[in-house]
């Protein structure tokens, strides 16, 4: 992650528009829910962001990140499994 150092809203924030500051200092009602309840919200902030995932800002060392996977993986495919493979080797295992 890189920092820009620029300010917004008086936080910092990095190349990809985060904030270094706590989100939930904005929203002091939300700081007031249970666990329960936060979990609920946590789950609902993200079903809202994978409907909207053109909105999600992704940072160029994030990106970097996934080709260098993908690379790794189209070059070495079987070191790796998939979802089915792993599933059935973890629950095959159950007595």
């Amino acid at each position: 992650m890189v920092w820009r150092g620029s300010k917004a809203g008086g936080c910092e924030t990095t190349d990809s528009g985060y904030s270094t500051a706590m989100i939930l200092e904005k929203f002091p009602e939300v700081q007031q829910l249970s666990a329960s309840e936060k979990l609920i919200f946590v789950s609902e902030l993200w079903n809202d962001l994978e409907a909207h995932p053109s909105e999600v800002p992704v940072s160029r060392e994030i990106i970097a990140e996934l080709d260098r996977r993908m690379e790794h993986f189209r070059q070495h495919p079987d070191e790796f499994t998939t979802w089915e493979a792993a599933k059935e080797r973890i629950l095959g295992s159950r007595p």
